[in-house]
């Protein structure tokens, strides 16, 4: 007997691991060490990647309750950022996600909510097996943890769960040491108002840099990621006599605010005011002039953080991983002008 729907129409049948099989040219063994990610080891990279593609044409779904009575999880992670907002995390998501997807791993994006990145945890644990989190704070990671596997991402190294870090200290060093080639010797540090360690990390490598430097006036400001909060509190300092030469800006959006202080003052960039940014999103090339930015490598984190995830699900160690960063020099920075 065939079922139909109301309008006596015949449901559409279920894509099953049997027909990707057959279209894909494989076994059936071969499709299901493939969705269950356990191909690796056993099955070239190609074929696996043809029946992944095979497998999204057809619309096939993987039966997670099955999966999860067979498996004894359900082949699905966590990932957890402080927010939606900011491009950075959906490409950290976009890295994690591309990987998963290779080895037959779900990812669920949970955005804490605030730029702050804290915020409950309410998600249920029996929908997942583990976590990544992303540059949350230390009380949400310390909640987040409950007994199931854990990778972080943005932090510092810690033995209580892998640790795929990036070069921020690095990377503020090169921009301290760029404004400082160029001749500019007031810098002005708008940091991020957040206390999680990638800000801290920055803040720290700034003071430090700007001791190397004797003749060096630092000054630093704290903001959030609003660019109308960075304007409001940058124009302050900017109206100032002997104002800084140089910014750097802890995000991008907070260097897009950092433009508007400036244009609000008459102040010409790199003219008056050379900026740098973090992170090199894609507004750093729309903004004019184009942003000088330190570029973090958020899809390669991403994908690193799953890669140490799926490890850590073998039983297998995984110790800290740094990824190194990179200064973008674009057209918002130059040597200070003779009046400054």
């Amino acid at each position: 007997m065939i079922s139909s729907g109301q309008d006596g129409a015949a449901a559409p049948r279920q894509v099953t691991a049997t027909d990707v099989a057959r279209a894909a040219n494989v076994s059936q063994s071969t499709v299901s060490l493939v969705m269950s990610g356990k191909w690796q080891n056993r099955i070239g990279k190609e074929t696996a990647r043809r029946v992944i593609d095979t497998a999204r044409v057809m619309g096939y779904r993987t039966n997670i309750a099955a999966r999860s009575l067979r498996l004894g999880g359900t082949g699905a992670a966590l990932m957890v950022v402080p927010a939606l907002t900011n491009p950075f995390f959906a490409a950290v998501h976009a890295g994690a996600a591309r990987v998963g997807m290779e080895h037959g791993v779900g990812l669920v994006l949970f955005p804490l909510g605030a730029e702050d990145g804290r915020g409950p945890f309410s998600a249920p644990q029996q929908a997942i097996d583990g976590v990544i989190s992303c540059s949350v704070s230390p009380d949400s990671v310390s909640a987040l943890r409950d007994g199931l596997p854990l990778v972080v991402l943005d932090d510092a190294p810690s033995f209580e769960a892998p640790v795929v870090s990036m070069d921020v200290t690095g990377g503020m060093e090169q921009a301290v040491k760029h404004l400082v080639g160029l001749g500019h010797r007031r810098i002005l540090h708008v940091r991020a108002s957040r206390s999680a360690w990638t800000f801290t990390s920055r803040s720290v490598a700034f003071v430090r840099g700007s001791l190397t430097y004797p003749d060096l006036a630092a000054y630093q400001v704290a903001c959030s990621f609003e660019p109308a909060d960075a304007r409001d509190r940058v124009t302050k300092v900017l109206a100032k006599a002997h104002r800084p030469t140089a910014v750097i800006c802890d995000d991008d959006n907070i260097a897009v605010g950092v433009y508007a202080a400036a244009s609000q003052l008459g102040i010409v960039i790199p003219d008056d005011l050379s900026v740098v940014g973090f992170n090199d999103l894609p507004i750093a090339s729309l903004l004019y002039p184009q942003l000088t930015s330190v570029c973090l490598p958020a899809e390669e984190l991403g994908a690193q953080g799953m890669h140490a995830y799926l490890r850590l699900r073998q039983g297998v160690t995984n110790d800290p991983v740094s990824l190194p960063v990179h200064l973008v020099v674009r057209g918002s920075t130059g040597p200070p002008s003779q009046a400054a």
